[in-house]
């Protein structure tokens, strides 16, 4: 097996998260749209050989972000991702968003997301937040220097992000990923009609920055439909 990926859908039973513009209309809440997210995510990586955890594949919360990210530790996960989306008062934000841990001195993965994410919504930098629970309420955000692809110092931003400072805790490289603003009826619109090739895109990153060549459903399509030329040493049965 290639490497373990932790996978933590964010929010789930009570913990609705966020609304979206069309709420009222469908029911459906972030939790929803994180779950979607998270198991199309899943799919890909199984495909291409990689084990993966989850926290959830249906409507329950797991529990805090303490215990989800002791999950990922009990599971020996290589690299973890909470998935999220936004939301605000108004549609003037838009957008997604990266964090990951303050002790990342590298983009590595954050590169692919970022790369992935801004094709379809307004690209937010990947920030770079604390590890350490004490460390919570000093300055220490950083932002990614896009020619270094180094997290260099921001601004003053808190860390809330507990998944990420917890499995750092634990040994384990963790992002949360906000991939968009649910509240902005654009990126909502964006999200519905792209969601299969945004899953596709954060599990190449996940796949490319393990090394490893990615397979995705349209490889395969395009592999089945070139006729097999016969080599001189293949075996003939």
């Amino acid at each position: 097996m290639k490497a373990i990926i932790g996978i933590d859908a964010g929010h789930g039973g009570s913990s609705s998260g966020t609304y979206s513009v069309n709420t009222v209309f469908d029911g459906l809440f972030e939790k929803d749209f994180a779950l979607e997210q998270a198991l199309l995510i899943e799919q890909k990586l199984l495909k291409n050989g990689f084990g993966v955890i989850m926290t959830r594949r249906s409507d329950v919360n797991p529990g805090t972000v303490s215990e989800r990210a002791k999950k990922m530790k009990e599971g020996k996960a290589d690299f973890a991702l909470s998935i999220h989306f936004n939301g605000f008062g108004s549609e003037s934000a838009n957008g997604c968003e990266i964090y990951v841990p303050y002790a990342e001195r590298a983009a590595g993965i954050e590169t692919g997301f970022r790369g992935l994410l801004e094709k379809y919504f307004r690209r937010r930098e990947p920030f770079a937040r604390s590890n350490s629970y004490s460390d919570r309420n000093v300055i220490f955000d950083k932002k990614l220097n896009a020619k270094t692809k180094k997290f260099d110092a921001f601004d003053d931003e808190k860390d809330y992000f507990g998944f990420i400072r917890d499995c750092w805790a634990g040994g384990i490289s963790a992002d949360l990923v906000e991939i968009c603003f649910l509240t902005n009826k654009n990126d909502f619109e964006t999200y519905r009609k792209n969601r299969e090739e945004i899953a596709d895109g954060i599990a190449r990153s996940i796949v490319e920055a393990f090394g490893e060549k990615y397979i995705s459903e349209k490889t395969e399509e395009i592999s089945a439909a070139k006729p097999r030329i016969k080599r001189k040493f293949d075996v003939i049965n």
